[in-house]
């Protein structure tokens, strides 16, 4: 099969994960009240950039953003709510963001058409981790951060740098291979390698993680045998 068929197929499935990506984060902030470590600021970018893309594939009827941003807007304003809550930030606050950034996206529309709706959208995406990346890097506790939320976020971007190089959608691409490595920060430090690795090796997620991680248990053991 041509790989130029499979590349909606390829959009679709980097949709369908997009739309799954903010759910660990919610069910988190409903089950538990510690948002520790969650950026408001990351999560009302959050939304806006979803808010963008979601114009951005209205604008060039790409099904593959609309699959994954009109779900992923209503998931990204209750992470909002929600995290406004938890850390008993005022709503407001949001809703002004919200209220000043509608009419920048609508005069690119019109002034550039879904060219510069993208290059909006690129840009929001890229500046909504920096927030959260600040906090990471301060070395202060990220429990209240779902961490499946990240892996699904790089996995996700993964696909969609794939389907911006092959759609030629430039923004696409610069956006989703940034997204790779932030997000992929943001879980280094929220899951040390190490201690998932140890978890793993301890049985904490059965049987398939022990599996997973012997071949490197096995190596650093041949290793330390050696230099003995």
């Amino acid at each position: 099969m041509p790989f130029a068929s499979l590349v909606p197929l390829l959009g679709l499935l980097a949709a369908g994960l997009g739309v799954l990506t903010g759910v660990p984060q919610v069910l988190r902030l409903l089950k538990d009240p510690d948002a520790t470590g969650l950026s408001y600021s990351s999560a009302v970018l959050g939304a806006l950039a979803s808010g963008t893309w979601l114009s951005y594939g209205v604008a060039l009827l790409d099904p593959a953003q609309l699959l994954a941003n009109v779900p992923g807007v209503v998931c990204a304003v209750v992470t909002v709510v929600l995290a406004g809550r938890r850390l008993h930030v005022p709503l407001r606050h949001a809703v002004a963001a919200v209220s000043a950034w509608v009419p920048v996206v609508a005069a690119a529309f019109v002034l550039g058409g879904p060219v510069v709706v993208g290059v909006l959208g690129t840009t929001v995406s890229l500046v909504k981790m920096l927030p959260q990346i600040v906090t990471v890097l301060r070395r202060a506790p990220l429990t209240g951060l779902a961490p499946s939320t990240f892996v699904l976020t790089q996995v996700s971007a993964t696909l969609w740098t794939v389907y911006g190089l092959a759609t030629g959608q430039g923004s696409v691409v610069v956006c989703s291979a940034v997204t790779v490595v932030l997000a992929g920060v943001v879980l280094s430090r929220r899951c040390p390698p190490l201690a998932v690795a140890r978890a793993l090796h301890a049985g904490r997620f059965g049987v398939p993680g022990q599996l997973l991680v012997r071949p490197f248990v096995l190596a650093r053991r041949a290793t330390l045998t050696l230099a003995a």
